[in-house]
């Protein structure tokens, strides 16, 4: 290439980078173009979900035809590790799994409990006539190596369904682990009750209501887990942190009718805890006509009135329940004041902190929407240095009252923080700024932000279409480089002989 080839394309150059502008040589990208690339990526289609989960039945259970492929290899597999890997993947099921459990408990039951019986026998037999103290049962019955043994498979689908009934934990699942204490001639007792001492109190309410199992046997034995875990009296059963846990205890005493119980369930019917206080008052009402002396002495005691001769334990019950909520409802009526009172004063921390207690201890109040504005207002004072903390306090006073008067008020500022936290990770979304604007036309910060990403849109917009302009002029001088600067000049000698 010669000089004014070299030249031509320079100029070519030049003119190209003008049109695009210099200043967006070497610029790295901007955060709304960040953003765009992110949230492209976002709009990818998510990936298969992973395969050889069990597939579930549309209510979210899992269904007893999957849990038996995943309690198939444990028996017909001859790798060990195999047989490892499903016993885990049992013992790792979630709640979703307890009804498909319970159904394929209730076939294994049928088996002949002679198999399970010899079984067992074998297990204890290799370890000198008894079962190993703090052995691995499950190890120890795949040891065996018994596939075609009658009741073999009952016990090993048995004792690894009865670990994933452990890991689950809830109640539900504790009742079926415990039920299994009384299966098969009581074989496999033992690993019932070290699973129940690893679930501790979460097996409480299931053995509870073992107290009262069809056979005496199964009683007695309940009852000394229960002593075992020092929650052998109504009052120790009761004592735990667990609102769920203490729920069930209070059931489980109804259910099964322990009038040593009632005084301590009575304790519990006026609870701060909405879930608490609405299962002791179910439990007590299951005792029906049996609780009629307890609750005239608790009417009493409270109203400072004796309840009527005439009065039913249902109509006890329902005065007493009344008594109790205007008794209740009095102190957190009082509560609620002192947090208006605040609220007035400029005081919005301590405010919302009063208007918090009053919503634990009664969290449907009739008067709920008189908290909003404090929330409100407290939120608006955090949204610029808290704002995950301001979008919580919004959000609270949108469930308060979600058709109050404020409620387009609220639902743009919850918009609009939003799409300010989509903007602090990256994400240029305009659409919550674009919602928040069309609840609250005058929201000031919502109209800013929109329209600084309107710009930035329109600002990279211009600048494709620059270099896309450059791109056409430099390919256009390229080409006419190779087009016209390429032809050879002829030189001066026989540009003079032609003359000649």
């Amino acid at each position: 290439m010669n000089r004014s080839q070299r030249s031509l394309l320079v100029v070519a150059l030049l003119a190209s980078l003008g049109m695009a502008g210099a200043p967006a040589l070497g610029k790295a990208p901007d955060r709304a173009a960040a953003g765009d690339k992110a949230a492209a990526a976002s709009d990818k289609p998510a990936a298969p979900a992973e395969s050889g989960k069990p597939r579930v039945e549309a209510e979210g259970s899992m269904t007893v035809a999957d849990l038996e492929k995943m309690l198939a290899p444990l028996t017909q597999s001859d790798d060990l590790e195999a047989r490892r890997g499903a016993a885990k993947a049992v013992a790792d099921l979630g709640p979703d799994a307890v009804t498909a459990i319970t159904k394929e408990l209730a076939e294994l039951r049928k088996t002949q409990s002679a198999g399970v019986f010899a079984i067992m026998k074998s297990v204890r037999e290799a370890h000198g006539g008894k079962l190993p103290e703090g052995g691995d049962l499950l190890e120890e019955l795949f040891k065996l190596k018994k596939g075609d043994a009658p009741g073999y498979k009952t016990a090993v689908w048995t004792v690894a369904l009865l670990r994933g009934l452990a890991h689950i934990g809830t109640t539900p699942a504790a009742r079926q682990l415990v039920a299994v204490a009384q299966d098969h001639q009581a074989q496999l007792r033992p690993e019932v009750g070290r699973l129940v001492k690893q679930l501790g109190e979460r097996a409480v309410p299931a053995l509870i209501e073992a107290r009262k199992a069809e056979t005496s046997d199964q009683r007695h034995w309940a009852a000394l887990q229960l002593e075992g875990l020092g929650k052998r009296l109504p009052g120790d059963a009761v004592q735990t942190k667990n609102n769920q846990i203490l729920s069930d205890v209070l059931r489980a005493y109804g259910t099964i009718h322990d009038m040593d119980a009632l005084p301590v369930i009575l304790s519990f019917v006026n609870s701060d805890r909405a879930q608490v206080r609405k299962e002791a008052r179910e439990a007590v009402a299951a005792f029906g006509q049996d609780a009629i002396w307890k609750l005239r002495e608790a009417y009493s005691n409270l109203t400072g009135k004796t309840a009527p001769d005439g009065w039913s334990a249902e109509q006890v019950r329902t005065e007493l329940w009344a008594a109790f909520d205007r008794f209740r409802l009095d102190e957190v009526y009082k509560l609620l004041e002192q947090g208006r009172a605040l609220e007035q004063g400029g005081k919005l921390e301590e405010a919302t902190s009063a208007y918090d207690r009053v919503l634990a201890r009664q969290p449907m109040l009739d008067r709920r929407g008189e908290m909003v504005s404090g929330y409100v207002a407290y939120a608006q004072s955090l949204e610029d240095k808290e704002p995950e903390k301001a979008l919580a306090l919004f959000r609270k006073a949108e469930r308060l009252d979600p058709e109050g008067p404020r409620k387009a008020q609220i639902q743009a500022e919850i918009a609009y923080l939003e799409g300010m936290s989509l903007v602090a990770r990256g994400v240029a979304e305009a659409e919550p700024f674009r919602r928040a604007l069309e609840l609250d036309p005058g929201h000031a910060k919502a109209r800013v932000e929109l329209d600084r990403l309107e710009n930035a849109k329109e600002e990279r917009k211009g600048r494709t279409q620059r270099f896309v302009a450059a791109g056409v002029v430099l390919a256009v001088a390229i080409a006419g480089i190779l087009l016209f600067g390429g032809r050879k000049r002829p030189s001066l000698r026989a540009r003079r002989g032609a003359s000649a």
